[in-house]
């Protein structure tokens, strides 16, 4: 068989078992004969989609409804949301009869054919024989983190910012290989440039180029000059294109939590680095002028560089108790860390500290521009996979290839067989797998992947329908703002958009007022109109894992005053007016969710 056919068997059986694995979380999405969002951020992504596409408020960057009642520009830039609305809109017009959600809840499952297949083509381009690289995409289809981004419902954009990493790593390979063709220049360029449309942090993938370029200079393997201006013109015309439609661009915003002037900077600095590399060769004085340059340059990043130091390593105190923004590290030294490390990284993850000395030597060594690249991006993924949960499409692809690409090259120097090679490596993949598929790929999950969501949702509709008649102001825990936006016409005032100073101050405001009690609410929140509130750890595990219900003394200590008071109150202010509950069918039998409008003359 061709190598170029066996790769595209390798993609296609590939992409396969990727969405069947994608189609088991059908359990979250498809509930009561309906689809909805899976995944916190999943809810907010809809409700920005249904009114850009089908709604009456259309596409809009500054949500007026969340952070209320000043509103607050979103952190999310607007290339995504866009298209995925003007897909739907499309999409309705070819069959008006189509259920907008079930459109959106399979957008994630059909991009895993872009996303294998860019994978896919970087094991070609990177050297990987057939076999490895079926080995490479069976690991990536088998992997809990791609089901995570791929499965039905989750609407949320981790997988774009993994279709972006992986363009990065294509385009590159294609670049440094052909560097003399004016379409690989323009192709690379386009896709860093792209990447900061669908997610604010991606103009971090400039760093390894800048790197990697870097390390050309000083061999003096720097890229054509021509080549490399022109990959620098389109990287800074495409960033400037994807920024006009920005809201806050246009607003003369300079922060790098939203698509704004901060953006078309980077790429001026790295398109000017990049020029420098073709005017001057390597000199010792050279170098010291383009540090000199880079140093000046860095002037008006600097209280950003400190901001986004904080928040790659998880020291901003406002994400501290994010689950996602916690280090694989520090969860592996926690309680159950050993199980949740292998289900969701595979034994694998053990290999990190090994790929990332090997391929930093391999790039520093490597005299080939290709696999000095592909060894820097392992290395740039890994150490960001290694420092948040959230930065996995960085890095857990980068596991996979650089483990095989170490096998092989070993492999090879040693003279071994294939056959002896490849049937290790089957082993040792199928070993580290085995956490993910008996833990995690086959679970049954609960509405909306969230059983706190799953336990109160029944009280959405009454909440929708006082609403729809009544707009106004509703209160929730943070986790709650999300859905609370999904499923009704009220505001909220904080919900998990956890970045900027005014989201921390939002988060102050709503612990002040949930740690009031119904009369004191009364008289100092006049402006807020309804409240969604619930009682979370109302059973506990015990250290063997066996679930019991919780004392009421230790649901009372963990919960917000005010939503205590809402529950357990022998007598509320005639204000409350009761529109829903949800009660435990155990012998407490109380009810741990509850929502109320609240009446004023």
């Amino acid at each position: 068989m061709k190598t170029s056919t066996a790769y595209l068997v390798i993609w296609l059986i590939g992409t396969l078992i990727a969405v069947l694995m994608a189609l088991n979380m059908l359990t979250a999405a498809f509930v009561d004969g309906s689809y909805i969002p899976v995944g916190n951020d999943s809810f907010y992504h809809a409700r920005r989609i249904l009114d850009a596409a089908i709604g009456e408020r259309g596409f809009y960057q500054y949500d007026t409804m969340i952070h209320a009642p000043e509103g607050s520009w979103l952190n999310w830039p607007w290339g995504y949301d866009y298209l995925a609305a003007l897909a739907l809109s499309l999409a309705l017009a070819i069959s008006p009869a189509l259920d907008p959600m079930a459109f959106l809840a399979h957008i994630p499952v059909f991009w895993l054919l872009i996303n294998a297949g860019l994978l896919t083509l970087i094991g070609w381009y990177s050297g990987l024989r057939p076999a490895f690289a079926a080995l490479m995409m069976a690991g990536f289809a088998l992997s809990p983190l791609t089901q995570t981004m791929h499965g039905v419902g989750v609407i949320d954009h981790h997988f774009l910012e993994l279709t972006f990493v992986l363009a990065a790593v294509v385009a590159g390979l294609r670049y440094f290989s052909r560097n003399t063709r004016p379409a690989d220049a323009v192709l690379f360029g386009v896709a860093l440039g792209l990447a900061p449309a669908f997610h604010n942090g991606l103009f971090i993938l400039q760093v390894p180029v800048l790197v990697c370029l870097l390390i050309s200079w000083i061999r003096a393997q720097t890229p054509a000059a021509g080549s490399l201006r022109l990959f620098a013109g389109t990287l800074f015309v495409t960033t400037l294109a994807i920024a006009l439609p920005s809201g806050p661009f246009r607003d003369l915003q300079f922060e790098f939590w939203t698509l704004s002037w901060f953006h078309l900077y980077i790429a001026g600095c790295t398109a000017n680095c990049l020029l420098f590399f073709t005017i001057k060769p390597f000199r010792k004085r050279n170098m010291a002028v383009l540090a000199g340059i880079g140093g000046v340059l860095a002037i008006p990043l600097f209280a950003k560089i400190l901001i986004g130091a904080a928040f790659l390593s998880g020291e901003l105190k406002i994400i501290q108790e994010v689950a996602e923004v916690q280090s694989p590290i520090s969860r592996l030294l926690g309680p159950g860390g050993l199980i949740w490390i292998t289900t969701y990284y595979s034994w694998l993850f053990f290999l990190t500290p090994v790929l990332v000395g090997w391929f930093a030597m391999r790039a520093w060594r490597s005299g080939e521009p290709t696999d000095r690249y592909i060894s820097i991006f392992i290395v740039f993924g890994l150490t960001l996979l290694l420092a948040q949960f959230r930065f996995h499409p960085f890095g857990s692809w980068a596991i996979l290839l650089g483990g095989l690409l170490l096998v092989q090259e070993h492999s090879d120097r040693l003279k071994l067989t294939s056959l002896a090679s490849v049937g290790a490596a089957i082993m040792v993949v199928a070993l580290a797998y085995q956490p993910a598929v008996k833990n995690r790929l086959f679970l049954r999950y609960p509405p909306g992947n969230n059983v706190d969501y799953a336990a109160t949702r029944s009280l959405y509709p009454d909440l929708a329908a006082a609403c729809r008649e009544q707009p106004g102001l509703a209160i929730s825990y943070n986790d709650d703002g999300h859905h609370v936006r999904y499923h009704t016409d009220c505001s909220v005032v904080s919900n998990n958009f956890l970045m900027t100073p005014q989201h921390e101050q939002k988060v102050v405001e709503l612990d002040r007022l949930l740690q009031m009690d119904p009369e004191q609410l009364l008289v100092e929140a006049p402006h807020v109109d309804y409240i969604f509130a619930r009682l979370f750890q109302i059973f506990s595990a015990d250290p063997d894992g066996r679930v019991a219900p919780a004392p009421i003394s230790h649901i009372v200590s963990v919960n917000a005053p005010l939503f205590v008071a809402l529950m357990f109150a022998d007598e509320l202010p005639e204000e409350y007016v009761l529109l829903d509950e949800v009660r435990l069918e155990d012998e407490r039998d109380f009810a741990f969710g509850r929502v109320y409008k609240i009446v004023r003359d």
